[in-house]
């Protein structure tokens, strides 16, 4: 009697596991062609109508959403979001669009629908354009043209690429590269006849030219950009506006005030229609311009603050902001009114400085938000496949308790410790990834920094420069005079270190060759007064320094190229001078200086060597922990050898 009920207790508790197994491997019925053609179809039209009919457009969108949900059509789910962006896109409510396009990106990239992930990048990295995201904004951008490139969407190719060029125009301010992604995308628009690209791109031509002031090559590709957008209407009217301020940039910098004042008569015809407050700004900053070239300095100040009023808390209007300073500047100055515009110019440098310090941290914010983004959403995928291992290990014990208590026990723990060491291992993979690349965007953010720090060192130096020029000139002792000269030549050999710095792609050692060549060239205009035939002769070719033996090696080259060109070629037209810099070891260094003047007579060169310059040249000859020598025969000559770091 046990036995029989035991037995009807296991048939029963076997069929019911065979029964929930047959539920949980059930596979999902399949939408019908039919069901998806149509929705599909809906889609189609709704973006037709997007820029004539929008309450239509709308309304196919969320029957379509609507029915894609309802049959569980994963593609139509996911291009109800992209296509509801879309709306609220035309509709001006970019925070909202802004949801709906990263939810559609995050599905497109999930299920590997790639049809409209291209362009959903790219209206996803304009909007984070207007929100000063920039970072965010060109990596949407790439990550578009990627997918573009790679499921053959040529027309998604060429419109990230003007993008991407927009990108390099305004906030990279790399125009080459600008130029350099258009002309593929030129290429491709014109094999694949996609005429409504070619005005927007040749606009970005335009730009790229004339911040490179090739201002004919830019007027070229604007009349090319105005004959593309004829063919346009609606929206045209905006991009033919665009053109036309470009236009009348080009003119400004190229003081073409006729042409200026009949572009300007052509915007202001149709600016206020258009109703964008960056274009309006644009115009009235071009028209402070045409006033300025007229001599009407007062008109010039009242535009100018009219602008200031607009460009309240808009940091992405960061050149404008600039050029309406720098305009004030002029006009100030012009109207002789010194103290005002000194004013003006010293907030015009702190407000330049919170621009730049707003920028880098507006940077790390981005940066720090994209990583809690990224973070949350590990966690919601941690927290999914949470919820489907509680699911099978349901399934699991119902096996366990009814087939092989023991032993598929065992084998499913097994199994599922395995799985757990494999996700905490790719868990920790994704983390190491996550820090490299904050690592690197950290790296590129010091080294910009650095930059920044050297443009700023000899920004000031000049500075320091140009106030010892200003102040020789308030006395004519001429030994006082000489010697502020010779202060400004020792801070301009400095500040050349730091701008051949700036300027090269490594920031820790400096090109010898290229820096010794620009400070004679520089001396050279100093102090060749008698304008004589001296030539220089500089052999310094793969040698490299540091800062803190460039700085002291150039201030003994400023001493004794200065004294060479004063004394040595006295009652000569002519005249040479060779300068040698070479390696003797790993951190040895030789400096070979000469020239075929005077000389210096063994009577005087002690007499010599006590003046400041040569006290100078020794002093810092001991701070390389080098050694100088002197020989005079067919030429003058120094021969310092130093110690550098490698």
């Amino acid at each position: 009697m046990k036995r029989n009920v035991m037995r009807f207790c296991l048939v029963l508790l076997l069929k019911a596991f065979l029964g929930s197994m047959v539920y949980a491997f059930q596979p999902t019925a399949s939408v019908s062609a039919k069901d998806t053609a149509i929705i599909n179809e809906w889609y189609s039209n709704a973006s037709h109508l997007l820029y004539s009919n929008l309450r239509k457009s709308d309304d196919l969108i969320n029957k379509a959403w609507k029915t894609s949900i309802d049959i569980d059509y994963e593609q139509g789910i996911a291009d109800g979001y992209y296509y509801t962006g879309c709306i609220y896109e035309r509709k001006g409510t970019l925070n909202i669009a802004k949801r709906y396009f990263e939810r559609a990106v995050a599905l497109y990239v999930e299920k590997g629908f790639f049809n409209n992930l291209p362009d959903a990048y790219r209206r996803l990295g304009i909007i984070y354009m207007d929100e000063n995201r920039h970072y965010t904004a060109f990596e949407h951008f790439l990550n578009g043209l990627q997918v573009a490139e790679e499921e053959g969407n040529f027309l998604g190719q060429v419109e990230l690429s003007i993008e991407l060029a927009n990108y390099h125009n305004t906030v990279s301010k790399d125009y080459k590269e600008a130029v350099a992604t258009l002309d593929g995308a030129e290429r491709l628009a014109k094999e694949k006849d996609y005429r409504a690209t070619l005005g927007p791109l040749y606009l970005q031509y335009g730009i790229a030219y004339a911040k490179q002031r090739d201002y004919q090559t830019a007027l070229r590709y604007s009349n090319l950009a105005k004959g593309q957008f004829k063919a346009f209407s609606g929206p045209a009217e905006n991009w033919q506006l665009k053109v036309l301020l470009v236009e009348g940039g080009i003119y400004s910098k190229t003081h073409d005030d006729v042409r200026l004042a009949a572009i300007l008569k052509q915007v202001g015809a149709v600016v206020d229609s258009v109703g964008d407050p960056q274009l309006q700004i644009s115009y009235q900053l071009l028209q402070a311009t045409e006033r300025y070239f007229l001599g009407d300095y007062e008109n010039v100040l009242k535009l100018c603050d009219e602008v200031k009023r607009q460009l309240t808390d808009q940091v992405q209007l960061a050149e404008d902001w600039h050029n309406m300073r720098l305009l004030q500047l002029k006009a100030l100055y012009a109207l002789g009114d010194i103290n005002r515009a000194d004013m003006l110019l010293d907030d015009y440098e702190y407000a330049k400085d919170s621009l730049y310090a707003a920028q880098y941290v507006g940077q790390g914010r981005e940066m720090s938000e994209n990583y809690k983004l990224e973070k949350f959403e590990r966690q919601i995928k941690e927290q999914e496949l949470r919820l489907s291992n509680t699911s099978y290990q349901r399934y699991g014990l119902i096996v366990g308790i009814v087939v092989l208590l023991t032993i598929l026990t065992i084998l499913y723990m097994h199994f599922r410790e395995k799985d757990r060491l494999a996700h905490r291992v790719a868990l920790k993979n994704a983390e190491i990834s996550v820090q490299n690349e904050i690592l690197k965007q950290a790296n590129k953010q010091n080294e910009l920094l650095l930059r920044e720090i050297h443009h700023r060192v000899k920004n000031n130096l000049q500075i320091i420069s140009s106030l010892l020029s200003l102040q020789s000139r308030k006395t004519s002792n001429k030994e006082v005079v000489s010697m502020m000269q010779e202060s400004s030549s020792r801070i301009n050999s400095i500040a050349l270190i730091h701008t051949k710095l700036y300027q090269q792609q490594s920031l820790s050692r400096l090109n010898i060759q290229e820096y010794i060549e620009q400070l004679s060239v520089h001396l050279l205009s100093v102090y060749n007064i008698g304008k004589k035939d001296v030539r220089f002769f500089v052999q310094a070719q793969d040698v490299s320094l540091d800062i803190d033996t460039a700085i002291p090696l150039g201030l003994i080259l400023t001493e004794l190229m200065t004294n060479s060109l004063k004394y040595a070629f006295v009652n000569r037209n002519d005249g040479e001078i060779h300068i040698e810099v070479k390696h003797e070891g790993a951190k040895d260094y030789e400096l070979i200086f000469k020239d075929n003047g005077v000389g210096i007579p063994e009577g005087k060169l002690t007499q010599t060597q006590e003046t400041l310059g040569f006290r100078l040249i020794h002093s810092l000859t001991r701070q390389l922990a080098g050694i100088i020598q002197y020989t005079f025969g067919e030429f003058s000559m120094y021969n310092i050898r130093f110690k550098g770091q490698v």
